[in-house]
């Protein structure tokens, strides 16, 4: 097997963990015993629990944008801003969405997890960036900086995420997708 399979691997078994059991709850031991390695096969590939973390969390996050990506395919600008919100709003905790929170937790105590939290954000806030500048220029949106519009209805979409993720319902996401809406209706001039 090659190196990156082999790591490819290791991510793929520590994501299955971290959905189940949280960063917190999984050690190194664990994921040995969950992979079928050694705990040193393990270190061969990471220079330490810290870098796996945050491989892991960005195989994770790139996937999640991927299907985004995937999912709006060529939808009008109207039409994939709000399936864009839809996807960051979660109605059910096996989205995989606590994986993001304990992401932002560990990022609070590991610099190098935070660099990498931050540019996952900006890759998503680029995404709706660019469905917001797709919606200026066919006149559906209206504002003056797409990047600005982009950072500020996805702060207030996170915002709501995060409480999705403590009592996650379908009726809930849909309230808050509504409320999402109404401010980017406003900040975009949707008319």
């Amino acid at each position: 097997m090659s190196r990156t399979d082999r790591k490819d691997q290791i991510i793929a078994a520590a994501l299955e963990l971290f959905h189940s059991k949280g960063f917190a709850d999984v050690s190194t031991r664990d994921l040995a015993d969950h992979a079928g390695l050694s705990r040193s096969h393990i270190y061969h590939y990471f220079s330490d629990w810290k870098e796996l973390r945050r491989e892991a969390f960005l195989s994770f996050a790139n996937e999640q944008l991927d299907e985004v990506r995937g999912s709006l395919g060529d939808a009008p600008p109207l039409q994939a801003l709000q399936e864009f919100l839809r996807y960051c709003l979660p109605d059910s905790a096996d989205d995989g969405w606590a994986l993001w929170l304990d992401a932002w937790d560990e990022a609070m105590h590991d610099s190098a997890m935070a660099e990498t939290y931050l540019a996952v954000n900006m890759q998503w806030q680029a995404l709706l960036g660019g469905i917001i500048e797709a919606g200026v220029q066919a006149q559906v949106f209206h504002c003056a900086s797409s990047a600005r519009a982009a950072r500020q209805i996805f702060a207030q979409t996170m915002g709501y995420g995060d409480d999705l993720l403590l009592q996650p319902s379908a009726e809930a996401a849909a309230v808050a997708l509504d409320e999402v809406l109404e401010v980017a209706g406003l900040l975009l001039k949707i008319r």
